[in-house]
């Protein structure tokens, strides 16, 4: 049904208009010639007069207020040739009744009123012009003829004064719905220049004092490098330190100008410290995580510890997305190479798609990954990081 209201609301209204008035002449002609109370001397004149009473709703739409006056007009006109269109062709109420609609409708009220007094007039002429059995007669034949005129304008006219009330209400809602979208929209972009240049000044400000004071433990650490190793070493770990430090308010306020990321941007890259905050959070979505960490810790390059992060980070969210209920996550520190081993009670067929970009990065760092299936539909993964680049904690 909705497909439907979509196709019709897709149609052009002037071709729909169109096909109205074509419908409407053909049943007309239809009744004119073949209703047994038209007169046969009557059929013709009643038969010409049909085609221009009802072709007027092809035009409703572009000048509503003549094409109902034209057609009243008609069916006036054509009483005095012996037509009796309004007299005894029962289809001839539509085409009043939709125009006085469009009149009522599509116009403003000063020119919606006009078009119905200058309609009235004629139909009028109508009910009091002599028909078949000749003009009206006494005071309740004449009221009932104003009375059968008053139900051909009147009904349509009203109707369309409060539908289109209603749709330029709707319409100027509407209007002054998306004025105040487009107020708040710049108010928002205002906002947003304002701090983007706020943090503009947060960034100069970071990194010219994280800098100095960068440049001044290492030139320290320089001067009493022989003199006192100590020293020096404990200068280039505040060195460290400190750029650490604004690398990751660097982050957070970065992170703040891309309006559309993971807010998970502003914190700093994770790596396998940041594993039991992943096994809680995968825990909320159903999936029971044990964490076995095995051998002596290594204090690993920022760039592997963050791939072995993310290898573990895209099996558990695959198998909580495939509803798995239980899984085990194995870290081991050997003395060459880090070992991951992650295994699942369920299955996750898309597994090796899913890790394919993941696998990519492993490979950059000259690891390896490989899935395979376990017992049932339990699956399983191991991945490899040689350490080269690493030092001892």
């Amino acid at each position: 049904m909705r497909a439907l209201r979509e196709r019709v609301a897709g149609l052009d209204p002037m071709r729909v208009d169109a096909i109205f008035a074509l419908a409407m002449i053909v049943e007309l002609e239809l009744e004119a010639w073949l209703s047994s109370s038209v007169p046969e001397s009557h059929r013709l004149a009643t038969a010409v007069a049909a085609v221009f009473f009802a072709a007027p709703i092809a035009v409703r739409r572009r000048v509503p207020s003549v094409a109902l006056v034209f057609c009243v007009s008609v069916a006036a006109i054509q009483t005095l040739f012996g037509g009796e269109v309004l007299h005894y062709l029962g289809g001839a109420v539509v085409p009043v009744l939709a125009l006085g609609y469009s009149a009522g409708s599509w116009l403003n009220a000063r020119r919606s009123v006009i078009a119905l007094l200058l309609a009235l007039p004629p139909l009028v002429g109508v009910a009091l012009l002599p028909g078949t059995g000749g003009p009206p007669s006494g005071l309740n034949a004449i009221s009932y003829a104003l009375f059968y005129v008053s139900l051909l304008i009147f009904p349509g006219w009203v109707a369309g004064r409060v539908m289109g009330e209603r749709s330029r209400r709707a319409a100027a809602f509407g209007e002054l719905a998306a004025q105040t979208a487009i107020e708040q929209e710049s108010r928002e972009a205002a906002a947003i220049i304002a701090e983007r240049s706020r943090i503009g000044g947060e960034l100069q400000d970071i990194i010219a004092h994280s800098v100095s004071v960068m440049v001044v433990q290492a030139s320290g650490a320089r001067m009493v490098l022989r003199s006192d190793p100590d020293r020096a070493r404990e200068s280039i770990l505040n060195v460290e330190h400190t750029g650490r430090e604004a690398l990751a308010d660097l982050r957070r306020l970065l992170g703040m100008l891309r309006k559309n990321d993971d807010p998970r941007a502003l914190a700093p890259q994770p790596g396998l410290g940041q594993l039991p905050a992943l096994v809680e959070s995968i825990a909320d979505e159903g999936l029971a995580c044990e964490l076995f960490t095995l051998g002596d810790p290594i204090d690993l390059t920022p760039g592997v510890d963050l791939v072995a992060y993310r290898v573990i980070e895209t099996v558990l969210l695959q198998a909580a997305h495939h509803h798995c209920s239980n899984a085990v996550v194995t870290v081991r520190y050997e003395p060459s190479e880090l070992a991951l081993e992650i295994s699942g009670d369920g299955p996750v067929g898309d597994l090796d798609e899913a890790l394919q970009a993941i696998a990519e990065r492993v490979g950059l760092y000259d690891g390896s990954l490989r899935t395979a299936r376990g017992d049932g539909d339990a699956f399983s993964l191991r991945a490899r990081l040689p350490l080269r680049a690493a030092v001892p904690a």
